[in-house]
């Protein structure tokens, strides 16, 4: 009797043995393999990674027809265009435009239009007009500027930026952080003015290229500028809206 209950009890722990050892290998299974897949299906809509809306579907491509509108104005033959956009908080691209030199310029990562745009890409406000500052231009048209940001989604925060480019001379070509979305930027012959925050006393006078962190201190009460632009900040018309928006599906793993 006694060895035969022994042999129970000896069988039974082998089987409790053997679940537990089943089950380690399954929670090892579920925690190298299933969570991160998982994170990074759904994990953009928490703030792992991109954003993402999708609910760990493929993101689609978007497809705007909408008429450009002008944004700013610099002058009658210079002017900063916004086109392929969804409204004015969500995707699109900014221009810079010179029709007496023919050029028409991204305001942004060169070749960044040539590709088409997602419901990422659209959930987001154009960098340039998401700055809402003053904006003024008071330079030849050899000098194209612009603010900009750059977006950080994994820890959701912008930083912002002014962007200098002479046509005739690269070595003054340079982008600058600013201190913000709603600060003055002076665009003034070949420098860059603007404020640490719009309480402050002084103007900082930084000469292109920007990136010197060299500038010039200029007293709010001796600061004049001449020939200044029509547009004296960026704006957008809410009422212009797409002819067509067409949402185009891609396939994972295709």
């Amino acid at each position: 009797m006694v060895n035969t209950e022994s042999k129970t009890m000896s069988r039974r722990k082998k089987i409790t043995l053997a679940i537990l050892i089943s089950l380690a290998v399954v929670m090892v299974v579920v925690w190298n393999f299933v969570l991160p897949m998982i994170a990074a299906t759904v994990g953009g809509s928490f703030g792992y990674g991109f954003p993402s809306g999708s609910g760990g579907r493929a993101i689609r491509s978007v497809e705007i027809d909408v008429d450009p509108q002008v944004v700013y104005r610099i002058d009658d033959h210079r002017f900063f265009t916004f086109e392929n956009y969804v409204s004015c908080s969500s995707g699109g691209f900014v221009y810079y435009n010179d029709t007496n030199k023919r050029i028409k310029k991204l305001a942004g990562i060169e070749g960044s239009d040539k590709k088409i745009q997602n419901e990422v890409s659209i959930s987001q406000r154009n960098d340039v007009l998401s700055f809402i500052g003053e904006f003024i231009y008071s330079a030849e048209d050899n000098v194209i500027a612009y603010p900009t940001r750059n977006v950080n989604y994994k820890y959701g925060y912008y930083t912002y930026f002014i962007s200098f480019q002479d046509i005739n001379d690269d070595s003054k070509n340079s982008l600058m952080e600013i201190s913000g979305a709603n600060i003055p930027i002076i665009v003034n012959g070949d420098s860059i003015i603007t404020k640490i925050d719009n309480l402050s006393k002084y103007y900082r006078k930084y000469k292109a290229p920007l990136n010197s962190g060299i500038y010039d201190a200029i007293k709010n009460e001796d600061f004049v500028i001449v020939n200044k632009s029509i547009s004296n900040q960026f704006h957008c018309d809410e009422n212009i809206k797409p002819k067509k928006i067409r949402y185009i599906s891609n396939l994972q793993g295709v």
